[in-house]
């Protein structure tokens, strides 16, 4: 299964100057902390703030979940089911890394869309941000904007937690951000609006970005979440700009 190139790509005011693909390397010197990007996609892949004595590196990278359709009895991928049916990286892609003089975090913007769905299958866009914290299978997530409350992967301190969906049953609504640390750093991503989000590895955090289902979960929409514009004819799914910082 392969992702239609369409389905990320840089946003339409983006100019040659701003676009990452141009740009191998920068780095601010003068500043008391630098923030380097290597690579031709505009990715951040090394960290380094000399006040704080942060040396790290990361990587960046995109997928795909494909939505469950129902057909074995459970309740399909939809509105409020999120049942993925197998992950599928998405190959070289395009966004715009933005780094501030004497500010010490990264904005990332890109455009999702339009998703594919020729080949019949519904698509749950991801971003991973990968590290090398030792996170020891825990995370926090914001409670609707307020304190942050620890996670801890396929655990609840309420109950015994029986696992039957590794993946969906460590997702958390992210109003304002989410966060990951070990003794010695930390990792945090603020969105600019409500996603879902996790950490299914340690080390590394997962924002959902999109979603084109083709399926009802059976809760109450009674459609699949298939949003389109359509001119005459052409219906084509929605794209969406995003932008995150870290």
């Amino acid at each position: 299964m392969s992702a239609s190139p369409e389905l990320l790509s840089l946003p339409p005011s983006a100019t040659v100057d701003s676009a990452a693909d141009h740009i191998h390397h920068f780095k601010y010197q003068k500043s008391r902390r630098g923030l380097h990007a290597y690579g031709s996609e505009g990715k951040l892949s090394h960290y380094v703030n000399s006040r704080s004595a942060i040396d790290a590196s990361l990587k960046q990278s995109y997928s795909f979940y494909a939505g469950f359709d129902g057909t074995t009895g459970l309740q399909a991928s939809g509105a409020y089911i999120f049942r993925p049916s197998g992950t599928y990286p998405i190959g070289s892609q395009k966004q715009i890394t933005r780094v501030y003089k004497n500010k010490e975090h990264a904005e990332v913007e890109f455009t999702v869309g339009l998703i594919p769905i020729g080949d019949g299958v519904g698509k749950e866009i991801a971003t991973k941000i990968s590290t090398t914290i030792k996170s020891n299978q825990t995370f926090y997530t914001d409670s609707n904007g307020r304190d942050f409350i620890e996670r801890i992967r396929d655990y609840r301190a309420d109950w015994d937690l029986e696992v039957n969906q590794p993946i969906a049953g460590n997702y958390y609504p992210i109003n304002l951000g989410i966060y990951l640390k070990d003794e010695k750093s930390e990792l945090s991503v603020l969105v600019d609006r409500s996603v879902g989000g996790s950490s299914i590895v340690d080390g590394e955090l997962e924002l959902m970005l999109h979603r084109r289902l083709l399926y009802d979960d059976g809760k109450g929409v009674a459609k699949a979440i298939n949003e389109a514009v359509c001119v005459g004819n052409d219906c084509r799914g929605l794209a969406i700009s995003i932008s995150f910082y870290y």
